[in-house]
């Protein structure tokens, strides 16, 4: 029977609701105390908190997955480990049937320590319960293409992420992959492969690499040539003609197949072997500038579906393979491209070239611009038709390397297969 508390009568109001409050806040206390006063966890499954999975049962998830971990007894859930490493636990996401966490990036994986205990382990006023779980990198994302300009048997090299336990890179065609032969590096950043026989076009132009993680998502940063867009190879002659009737800028004696410290990837290529001016300094030597002064449209129109004039410009990248080779640093260099629209307007965008090149060792790599990135203020690219129209005139775009630092740089430099490509569906 609860017993009857009596207050003295000159006790004040306040104190009289104050004692109240912590009786109350007492008795929730306790049954509170009552309430997670249950027997030892125990852990039946792991799901995602994706309701169409309800039934599923996971053995493994990736950094950044969130998961509902099933099981009894997790009234009181003081925390929760992967790999003993501890995820937090938020009491709003506790039932006594379910906990959800989240799987953060710090969690070690069996990718960065082979050596990680593979395990989920739930931590109750109770007790726990283990069970054995694989925590792995998230699904692989394929950063840059090192050079994009491959054929069957060259080799290929991706810069990424997440690029552990890889089991197949596919490429366009029907059932052309690779399942061998990768080399990766201990960080999961570089990926190295053989381009196999038998790829097509028709229907894509990207690679994508799956692990035992997932697959990497398709998109501009992932896509080698497939032969269309060509503008300017310095060996086949069309509206521009190698090595003298082509626009201005380099010497006609600069297209040729090697440059102290650089190969050909294949024929001929545009050379630069200079000190690049400082402070935005100017010479011709340093200026691709390719030009039909009569009219001839250098720019592709076949296949028609893929270069309608209709198409919205940023669905287009300019592309151009770039070869760098000195022991300065190219830090701060950039390769302006340049193109007059039929208003008279100039536009232009500067690339930082060591977004793409990372090594000046003379090997190649593929330079990419978006197409509506060509601006003067507010003007810009609206339509491929803008570019099929030139200046009115000529038909030209200039690729220009400026050098904004304070010293000279001192460096040979090759440029091959400019390309416009559509980059987007």
């Amino acid at each position: 029977m609860m017993k009857l508390i009596k207050y003295p009568k000159n006790l004040s109001h306040s104190l009289v609701v104050a004692s109240i409050l912590t009786l109350a806040i007492g008795l929730g206390s306790c049954q509170e105390e009552d309430k997670i006063s249950v027997g030892p966890p125990t852990i039946e499954r792991v799901r995602t908190t994706d309701p169409t999975t309800a039934d599923s049962s996971l053995t493994s998830a990736t950094l950044g997955t969130t998961l509902s971990i099933m099981g009894t007894n997790f009234l009181g859930t003081q925390q929760v480990y992967l790999n003993d490493y501890p995820l937090g636990v938020n009491s709003a996401y506790v039932t006594n049937n379910a906990v959800i966490v989240t799987v953060t990036d710090s969690v070690p994986t069996v990718a960065t320590n082979p050596d990680v205990p593979n395990t989920l382990r739930l931590v109750t006023k109770s007790g726990e319960s283990v069970i054995s779980f694989q925590t792995l990198p998230p699904a692989p994302q394929i950063l840059q293409v090192k050079n994009q300009y491959v054929k069957p048997g060259d080799e290929l090299e991706l810069y990424g992420r997440y690029f552990y336990f890889v089991d197949t890179v596919y490429f366009p065609g029907d059932d052309v992959y690779v399942t061998s032969g990768f080399e990766t590096n201990a960080s999961g950043t570089t990926l190295k492969l053989t381009v196999p026989d038998g790829m097509d076009f028709s229907e894509s132009q990207s690679i994508s690499v799956v692990t035992k993680s997932g697959g990497s998502v398709p998109g501009r940063t992932s896509q080698i040539y497939a032969g269309k867009g060509m503008i300017a190879d310095f060996d086949t002659n069309g509206a521009l003609e190698w090595p003298w009737n082509w626009g201005w800028g380099l010497s006609g004696e600069m297209i040729k197949p090697t440059q102290p410290g650089i190969e050909s990837l294949e024929g001929s290529f545009a050379g630069m072997n200079q000190a690049f001016p400082a402070n935005w300094g100017w010479n011709n030597d340093k200026v691709i500038n390719l030009t039909n002064w009569g009219g001839v449209q250098i720019f592709p129109t076949a296949p028609s579906e893929d270069y309608s004039p209709s198409t919205p410009a940023n669905k287009f990248d300019f592309r151009v393979e770039m070869a760098v080779s000195t022991t300065e640093s190219i830090e701060g260099l950039l390769l302006q491209f340049w193109f007059p629209d039929k208003n008279g307007n100039e536009l232009s965008y500067n690339v930082p070239i060591t977004d793409f090149v990372r090594k000046t060792d003379g090997s190649w790599y593929t330079v990419s611009m978006n197409a509506s990135q060509l601006t003067n203020g507010t003007t810009r690219l609206s339509t491929y038709q803008d570019l099929l129209d030139g200046d009115g005139w000529a038909k030209q775009i200039r690729l220009v390397v400026i050098n904004p630092t304070a010293n000279d740089v001192k460096a040979v430099m090759g440029f091959d297969n400019v390309r416009l490509i559509r980059a987007v569906e």
